[in-house]
């Protein structure tokens, strides 16, 4: 099989392109700079590569920042059917805008700071003049922390929006969460979160960006934050990228990543993110070839799984009448918080089965 992974040549995609050698037939880096789409009559649609169509991949992993969301949604869009892609052509322009990506991330049900759009700096003042302080001022696109700012008043609120102004983009206003200048970094890949750090700003920092001096260290989330991390990059319809939450007194998510670096996470988790990216590009590219075959789907997920029923033997965990169980069995079992389920009970045995609404 053969990978392309198209991208600015970053030291992230540099890593995950030697990985997965070990994976992949062939892999080629391809820069994001040198191609071209284009459209003809009858829907004849190219991908251009440094004057020439570009190749047959079986997998095509596209990233690179947010100047390049147009072209790398429009490269995605004629690829999608000829190759597995982990991120789908929407997910770059949600992604790489952060107020499209709080709108989904709120019609799923996630929850986010309160947040305001506003289309010239009059009408941001305005918002500004009634905001409570501190108060995170930015806009739609940028990276790395770049273009946040805090404002403790209104009258730095509106210097600030003054020298936003240079950047001739819209204007976003958000509530502030104290979080102590941390916030959390999760790596979804699928159904999973493969990785996760909290990052610390650095001494007079409120931004906890590694690429603006932030610190990371590994964490473990806990089910209900990993959930939420994974229900987020399916929002944007990501299957690969990184989301930012913030822990306040509850969890928001604030960005979803679809680009992101690993070399931090690398560092602070002690993982080979890399490996584990290549490896997940493999075998998702393994399914998608399989189900383009016209194979049986369920089939090929549960050779692909080779899940065995498992048995557990625990201590159960009653308290006030309420049957907790350990943490994993509820691991194993995928279930989801939305999901429906048939209880069946008899003395000394209880089965839980998810309600299949087909049947």
């Amino acid at each position: 099989m053969k990978l392309a992974i198209i991208s600015l040549s970053s030291g992230s995609s540099q890593m995950i392109a030697e990985k997965a050698k070990a994976f992949f037939d062939e892999v080629d880096m391809l820069s994001i700079k040198k191609i071209e789409v284009h459209l003809g009559s009858k829907n004849k649609h190219q991908i251009i590569y440094e004057g020439k169509p570009i190749k047959d991949y079986d997998c095509v992993y596209c990233k690179g920042s947010y100047k390049y969301a147009l072209l790398s949604r429009s490269i995605i869009a004629v690829l999608e059917d000829r190759c597995y892609t982990p991120l789908l052509p929407e997910s770059y322009t949600l992604g790489h805008d952060k107020f499209l990506t709080l709108i989904e991330l709120q019609k799923a049900g996630i929850e986010i700071p309160k947040t305001y759009l506003a289309g010239t700096v009059e009408e941001a003042k305005k918002l500004v003049a009634n905001s409570h302080f501190p108060a995170i001022i930015k806009i739609p696109s940028g990276t790395h922390g770049k273009g946040v700012m805090f404002a403790d008043s209104v009258e730095s609120a509106n210097s600030i929006l003054d020298a936003l102004e240079v950047f001739k983009q819209p204007y976003i206003i958000q509530e502030y969460v104290e979080t102590g200048a941390t916030d959390l970094r999760a790596l979804v890949l699928g159904d999973k979160v493969i990785a996760a750090m909290q990052r610390k700003a650095p001494k007079g920092e409120l931004r906890a960006n590694i690429h603006m001096g932030g610190k990371g260290k590994k964490i473990t989330l806990d089910p209900d934050t990993e959930y939420l991390a994974v229900k987020s990059a399916k929002s944007i319809k990501a299957d690969l990228c990184a989301i930012d939450i913030l822990k306040g007194l509850r969890p928001y998510v604030v960005e979803v990543n679809v680009s992101p670096g690993i070399q931090g996470l690398t560092k602070a988790t002690k993982l080979d993110i890399a490996d584990e990216i290549a490896k997940f590009l493999f075998e998702k590219t393994k399914e998608y070839q399989a189900v383009k075959a016209n194979k049986d789907y369920k089939k090929v997920m549960k050779e692909l799984k080779q899940k065995d029923s498992n048995e557990f033997l625990a201590n159960l965990n009653v308290k006030a009448g309420i049957i907790r169980l350990p943490e994993s069995v509820t691991a194993s079992t995928n279930f989801k918080p939305e999901d429906e389920v048939v209880i069946k009970v008899s003395e000394g045995k209880v089965s839980i089965e998810k309600h299949d609404i087909e049947k």
